[in-house]
Parts: structure tokens; sequence; C-alpha cells
């Protein structure tokens, strides 16, 4: 029964990356530094050696410790999100890891939008150290409730021969990371993201992207969470100039920015989609839904739901507090209550998307 369960698990896993780009957490903490490439003069890459090779950063969301030989920038997030866009398969294995395989060419090919050029051995050999250099990242992550978790993104790069193709296995450790977190889906975005040539627009782009309501944020609580280095005032100056020029390009994307005031008014993006956390219920994982996410919670009301083999229908959802702290909401059905607790002591906002995509989950259909 075990064993079920565990391959049970997996498989739903299997269907969250199959329908996802990205947790929302790993845009939402600095794992991936907001540049293109890191100088050796730069503050955060002196920090980085003079510190043996590791990064801490604090920030509102959480606490990150990045180890390893060399720290990853955007353009490691952008072949991340090509090879999750773009793999031919999504495989599980027994070892409770999932592999992604995917066409060397068809991802350098999304990332350069070239064709084959003669020097597509080193551009291979390229996209090849990018990747170990994934796989050599150790990320400890500790949130605002004070749980940790240690993994690595990737564990192998391999070529499979069954497949003619190459393909990562994804650390057992991050899956368990990636089957509780909140992930999204930015697919349909992801040509026009990889055009934009700024690497710190690029994360800004991926920061707003995991947030689904509108917002608004200031500049420099912004840059604080992509770990950019704003004691610097000569790299903020240029970051500044850098954002007020490129303001056409950020409102492409949703996303409004005030140069005077300095700050950043997000609409929201109809093109990027959220996939809950898998929750358990009676032993059993959630399947990924792919119906469209409801606005408020309020439109849930009346839905019919099919818990437990039985249909139902929900008459009123409450939020349980705890001071300024939301516990849990709570369903009540015309036959049976229960309760979609907040383990991660998410905000109001992620929560109520949460609640949302986990009830639409249980639609009833005919």
């Amino acid at each position: 029964m075990k064993n079920k369960n565990n391959q049970l698990a997996l498989f739903n896993v299997v269907e969250k990356i199959e329908n996802s780009t990205s947790t929302i957490t790993e845009l939402r903490i600095p794992i991936f530094s907001p540049v293109q490439k890191l100088s050796g003069n730069s503050v955060t890459a002196r920090e980085f050696k003079k510190n043996g090779g590791i990064r801490i950063i604090q920030t509102s969301w959480g606490k990150v410790e990045i180890r390893g030989r060399k720290l990853l920038t955007q353009v490691h997030r952008d072949l991340l999100d090509c090879i999750y866009t773009h793999a031919s398969k999504v495989l599980p294995l027994p070892t409770e890891e999932v592999v992604l395989v995917f066409s060397q060419t068809k991802i350098l090919k999304e990332y350069s939008r070239d064709t084959k050029s003669d020097h597509w051995e080193n551009q291979t050999k390229w996209l090849k150290e990018k990747i170990k250099e994934i796989r050599d990242i150790t990320v400890n992550y500790v949130d605002t409730k004070g749980n940790s978790f240690d993994f690595n993104l990737i564990s192998h790069l391999d070529y499979l021969e069954e497949h003619k193709a190459y393909s990562i296995t994804l650390d057992n450790r991050y899956l368990k990371f990636y089957e509780r977190e909140l992930s999204i889906n930015y697919k349909k975005e992801l040509t026009k993201l990889l055009q934009v040539d700024s690497a710190l627009i690029k994360a800004i782009i991926r920061w707003f992207f995991t947030h689904k309501k509108e917002s608004r944020f200031k500049l420099m609580t912004v840059l604080e969470a992509l770990g950019f280095p704003i004691d610097s005032p000569k790299s903020l100056q240029v970051c500044k100039r850098d954002i007020k020029s490129r303001v056409g390009e950020l409102q492409s994307f949703g996303i409004d920015y005030n140069a005077k005031e300095e700050i950043f008014f997000y609409r929201g993006n109809a093109a990027v989609g959220f996939i809950p956390s898998l929750f358990n219920q009676n032993n059993k994982l959630i399947d990924v839904p792919k119906l469209k996410v409801k606005k408020t919670i309020e439109d849930m009301i009346g839905i019919e739901i099919k818990l437990n083999e039985s249909i139902d229908s929900i008459k009123s959802i409450t939020y349980e507090t705890e001071g300024a702290l939301i516990c849990a909401a709570y369903i009540e059905t015309e036959n049976k209550n229960f309760r979609i607790k907040n383990k991660e002591d998410l905000s109001e906002e992620d929560f109520e998307l949460e609640v949302i995509l986990y009830l639409e989950s249980l639609f009833y259909k005919e």
C-alpha cells in the first residue's frame, strides 16, 4: 500500500510539473540573481567568493542560503523555463525522482531564437555547462514560519539512448518541495519574455507574475526581494535608469512603473496560470486542475463539488483567524463541513487563490 501511495503522489507531481514553469517561491526568493552574467568585480560575486561559495539573503518572503561553485543567473532560469516548456517527456522514476527529456536543438533554438549555426558544437557544450552549474547549486530555504527546505534543483544530466535525447533528473528533495508549493505557469509568455534583453527586467517580470491580483510595490521592496545590491549607489543608479527606459516593455507584461514615485503597479496577467499544492485528503492526492480560476471566494458559493464519492453544494466559506493570521478556510456544505488549513502561513491573497484552486479541483462534472 505504501508503494501505491508513493506512485500516486509521484504521478501527481509529474502532472503538476507538466502544467508548471516554476514554483512561486523560486521566483520570490533570489535563487536566480537578477543579472545576465556575474562579473568577478561585482559586489555580489566578491561577497560570494569571500564567504567560500555561500550567499545568504533575508527577504520578507524568507531566508535563502545558496552554496555552489557559481551563482545562478537569469540565464539559468531562462534555460530551465525552456526545458519545462518544451520537454518531450516527463517521466517518474522508482527512486521518486522525475526525469525531463528534451531536445538540445529545440531548447537552444527557443533560447536564442536562431536556427542551427556553424557554432552548434560550442552552443551545445555551453548548454550542458549551464545545466551542470544548476546541478551543482544547493539551496536551503527557510520560510517565514521557520520551516527549512534543503535541496538541489537537479541531481543528474544524462543522455538517454532510448529517446535519442538529453534529460535532467529533478532531485527528490526538490520534488517534495515542488509538491507542497503553489506553482506557476507562464509558458504562454515565455517567448516574449526571452526577447527581453535585460536580466533585471526579466527578474522583475517573473517576480510580478507570482502575484495574481492587482498589487502595488515600492521599487526598493522589489529589488530587495530579488537580492539586488541596493547598498551600491552606482548599481542602484544604473538599475533605476534601466527600469525607467523600459516602461513600455514592462507594460506589455501588465506592469506599470511610476519613475517619479518609484512605485510599481501590477495589473495582473491573464496568460499566467496557477497550480495548487497537492493537498492530502483521505490519503489521496488531488489531480492538478485545468479549469479557469474564479475571481473571488464568493464566486464559489453554490457550486457543486464531489466529496468522498458524494455530490454536495457549498453553502458558505469563512476564514478562521488567530490575530492577523489566517489559520484555515472553513467550508460548509449541505451535508458535510471541512477545513482547508493555511499550512504555509500564506497571505490572504495567496491563501484565497489556493482555496479557490483546491475547490475547483473538486468541481462536479457530469
